[in-house]
């Protein structure tokens, strides 16, 4: 009777710790799956979702969507193209102050979203005009980094042969890159009328800072 009622307990034991441990394999498998989920979602995503902060209109009837789409593929173009000038304009100062470049050097260091932004916002063929700081428009508008660094040393394999420097880039759909403080402002209206009397269905978008906000020929331009 000892020996059978050994046997029972032993028997009860072994069967709850046979429980304990299968239920805690269990529940260890169900985390591990739990965990494997998002990260493995994670490394197979194509796209992500974010959420757009509401911004008011000044005599537009549209409505802006509060929600936009980000591919992967957009993504990686995008981080390219800031690093790209990123590199650029690192490699533009280090010429600098060996004075490899002369005269004025106007940097677009920190400024990378905003072209590479707002150039996924239009399409190639709209019209961009800027103030002195182009480097990174140019980049965006198809000109290459050894023609761009070219035009900054002066040599003839620049974007404008070496003969319009830091302040003095343009493309097709570029028209600088201006030295003179708000001076774009007036030139980009023309522009859109350009687009406007075509019916070409482009725009202009021009480029100033606070600076230029208190310009004459930018209070003329504006009403």
């Amino acid at each position: 009777g000892i020996n059978a009622e050994y046997g029972k307990q032993w028997y009860q034991r072994r069967r709850t710790g046979h429980y304990y441990i299968t239920n805690n394999l269990r529940m260890l498998r169900q985390s591990l799956c739990k965990l494997s989920r998002p990260l493995l979602t994670r490394g197979l995503a194509n796209e992500a979702t974010f959420d757009l902060p509401e911004c008011k209109l000044h005599r537009f009837d549209i409505t802006l969507p509060t929600t936009t789409t980000l591919t992967r593929e957009d993504a990686l173009k995008y981080y390219k193209d800031m690093t790209t000038i990123r590199r650029m304009e690192t490699s533009a100062n280090a010429l600098y102050k060996s004075k490899e470049i002369r005269g004025f050097l106007h940097l677009y260091s920190g400024q990378e979203a905003v072209c590479v932004g707002m150039e996924a916002a239009i399409t190639p063929e709209d019209s961009i005009i800027t103030a002195y700081r182009d480097h990174g428009w140019a980049y965006t508008r198809g000109v290459q980094p050894r023609a761009i660094l070219a035009e900054l040393t002066g040599r003839s394999g620049g974007c404008q042969k070496g003969k319009g420097g830091s302040m003095h880039m343009y493309t097709k759909t570029l028209f600088g890159g201006n030295g003179i403080v708000g001076a774009q402002v007036p030139v980009g209206a023309g522009i859109a009328f350009a687009h406007t009397y075509k019916e070409n269905g482009k725009v202009c978008i021009s480029l100033y800072g606070d600076g230029a906000a208190n310009q004459g020929r930018y209070l003329k331009r504006s009403t």
